[in-house]
């Protein structure tokens, strides 16, 4: 063993050593400075140069053994960049290992060298695993398979967070280099041509075998020692991430709900028609109303406007803090009783991200909570048609916009809006010369298209518009010129990143505050539902969430429910009744808002509106019963003594969104009384 004399080895060395410490340099400058690692990560920077120029001649049978050991450790480096891979039990450590194995053994055949399969496959692995890292930090979700149809969405906001480098990353990323290193030290070939598609193919038909078993609940109930839908992160962390990940391709595919049938669902639906007429709530076909709603007549709506406000919240159902001034008085002002308005809190099914599926549960009434954690209705479940609020309101002849000041394709939105029913959809590219505040636009500008909009429309044409905030939108700890800090923590000290946070929030409020006065001087009623999409993530929050004593894995089921509360404010520029300190969940808000305008409902709306008296929340983590008590929606039927209506409902949104074949008739859309007596579907304005 000698070391080589070739200049561009000793560069490559020098380089690779420089570059090994500069990822510990970063660490330490990002996530503070732990001596002892940062010393152990330079002498680690050292050996990968000196390992580059050592000339090492391992024999065929040592490379062999090391294609295994390699495949070995990138499975352990994987799950190093979450969690200690080590405190895994053992059975699904071996589940684990195999499919590496498969994978390393499948690049060795494919790529004929044990250097290119190792190098290839190590350089994946950590790719993989930093991802992995950050979308748990910024989500609370690790990578999932639906996420691989929204990797542009993914992409596009990349740069908004901050990427701070712990040195267990460090540690993670230099074994993923020696490997690469080593890898370069070996000569071993594959076997001929024939020999190799052959074991290529027993590669493949490893990897399917361990992914068929990953989808079967026989196996799974026997080597899992976790697996909750509702908890990936600790799935992950229990029973690794290739496993993980494989087992939840099962879901990319909804199976029916069990005893489902569309008779079934068809009989359910003739009962709930029946119990609206008895109520007198049933105001899509025959013109009733429910006690104390007035349906307005068709010259009379009003134009509804409803803005969801990118990680719009209040920190403060948290645990109570101080600042320097309040971030949101005039939200404040409207929630303590203010006049013409409908107010209370939103309970939503996610937290830090992914606000596609809070406007999800709006829009269509449907919940997340009996989709598989993590999915994304808009980029999974969505490709046809799909009864929604707009499709409602197209029907009663409104004019139906959708507007999001961000790209176009973003959660597939340009793709989704149209079949959900929406004429026309603005996005960034429809703004000129908006205000910028940070890198987006601003809610004021934002606003000023709608009020752009109302200006040009026809007179007597009614409009309703769903419009998405981007202002908002993280990350907070990045500082900007055009933005400065305002509200101040006056207890909690070294938090810029939360203050920046309410600074933002103080600024949207001041931007509703100013529309509702534009519209407060228009003779047109008009009415305006506001509501956050989701809270921030734990750098925000959770030095506020921390003031309960509490640490997070600790907090029971309502105090950790407590990070998926958003406001929601009704205003109207006429007379409405007053409401306040509503507790509801996402997807009876669309219904809420319906109802309060004095518009008809469709059968659907009305049965959520039924249902929301017995459970006001159901969200993707929790049921909440009128009596205020809290259920897991993981949990059995023995816990949960409402779990057949959840069923019901799970039944009515599985014909919603995947048997549309077997639509109850006039269950999903509007319908009005025919000449002969009979109904027929309210049909939707023309596009414009």
């Amino acid at each position: 063993m000698i070391l080589h004399k070739s200049k561009k080895r000793i560069g490559a060395a020098v380089l690779t050593a420089a570059a090994a410490e500069a990822a510990a340099v970063w660490s330490v400058y990002s996530d503070g400075l732990c001596l002892p690692a940062f010393l152990i990560q330079t002498i680690l920077a050292a050996g990968a140069g000196l390992l580059i120029c050592l000339d090492l001649r391992p024999g065929r049978k040592v490379q062999g053994f090391f294609l295994f050991a390699a495949a070995a450790a990138a499975f352990y480096g994987l799950e190093s960049f979450t969690h200690n891979p080590l405190l895994m039990a053992p059975l699904p450590q071996l589940m684990n290992l195999l499919i590496f194995w498969g994978f390393f053994a499948l690049l060795f055949f494919l790529l004929g060298t044990v250097k290119r399969a190792v190098i290839t496959g190590s350089i994946l692995t950590a790719m993989i695993g930093i991802a992995n890292h950050y979308t748990l930090e910024f989500r609370d979700n690790p990578i999932l398979p639906w996420d691989l149809k929204s990797f542009s969405t993914a992409l596009s906001v990349t740069d908004n967070y901050e990427y701070a480098v712990p040195a267990a990353m460090v540690f993670s990323i230099l074994l993923f280099l020696y490997l690469c290193v080593l890898a370069e030290k070996t000569s071993m070939k594959a076997p001929a041509p024939k020999k190799r598609i052959c074991a290529a193919l027993l590669s493949v038909c490893l990897l399917f075998a361990m992914k068929t078993a990953m989808c079967t609940t026989a196996v799974t109930d026997r080597v899992l020692t976790f697996s909750n839908l509702f908890t990936q992160w600790a799935t992950y962390r229990d029973n690794g991430f290739a496993v993980s990940f494989l087992q939840n391709t099962k879901y990319l595919d909804i199976s029916e709900p069990d005893g489902y049938s569309p008779e079934l669902v068809a009989d359910e639906a003739r009962r709930q028609k029946e119990l609206g007429i008895s109520s007198g709530t049933d105001t899509a076909s025959s013109g009733q109303t429910a006690p104390g709603i007035q349906t307005e007549a068709e010259d009379d709506r009003p134009n509804i406007i409803v803005i969801m406000n990118e990680a719009f919240s209040d920190l403060s159902v948290l645990h109570d803090f101080e600042t320097s001034e309040d971030y949101m008085p005039f939200i404040h002002s409207l929630m303590d009783g203010g006049e013409n308005t409908v107010s209370g809190q939103v309970y939503v099914s996610v937290v830090g991200g992914n606000t596609a599926n809070t406007e999800f549960e709006f829009l269509t009434g449907d919940s997340l909570a009996f989709l598989p954690s993590g999915s994304v209705a808009y980029q999974q479940y969505i490709s046809e048609e799909l009864p929604s609020l707009a499709s409602s309101m197209s029907a009663l002849d409104y004019r139906t916009i959708a507007i999001h000041p961000y790209l176009a394709g973003g959660w597939n939105r340009d793709e989704v809006y149209p079949l959900l029913g929406f004429q026309e959809t603005y996005f960034r590219d429809s703004f000129t010369s908006p205000q910028i505040i940070r890198k987006y636009i601003s809610d004021r500008s934002s606003y000023q298209k709608i009020e752009e909009l109302y200006e040009q429309k026809e007179e007597g044409e009614k409009l309703f518009v769903f419009n998405v905030t981007m202002q908002n939108h993280s990350g907070y700890t990045e500082i900007f010129d055009n933005f400065p800090i305002r509200v101040r923590l006056t207890e909690l000290k070294g938090h810029e990143g939360t203050e920046n946070y309410l600074s933002l929030i103080r600024e949207s409020d001041q931007a509703f505050r100013e529309l509702t006065e534009y519209f407060s001087q228009e003779d047109e009623k008009t009415i305006i539902l506001m509501f956050g999409d989701h809270q921030p993530n734990d750098y925000v929050a959770e030095c506020i969430a921390s003031l309960t004593g509490t640490a997070r894995e600790e907090r029971d089921l309502e105090e950790s429910q407590n990070r998926f509360i958003v406001p929601f404010v009704i205003w109207a520029n006429y007379d409405i009744e007053e409401q306040s300190s509503l507790r509801l969940s996402a997807n009876y808000l669309g219904a809420l808002l319906t109802e309060t305008a004095g518009l008809p409902m469709t059968q659907y709306q009305q049965y959520l509106s039924r249902l929301r008296e017995t459970l006001p929340v159901i969200t993707a983590n929790v049921c909440i019963d009128s009596s205020g008590r809290y259920y897991s929606i993981a949990a059995s039927d023995e816990e949960n003594p409402h779990t057949g209506l959840l069923d019901q409902y799970w039944r009515f949104q599985y014909n919603h969104m995947f048997d549309q074949e077997h639509y109850p008739e006039d269950f999903y859309t509007l319908s009005v009384s025919s000449d002969t007596g009979g109904s027929h579907p309210l049909s939707a304005r023309e596009e414009r």
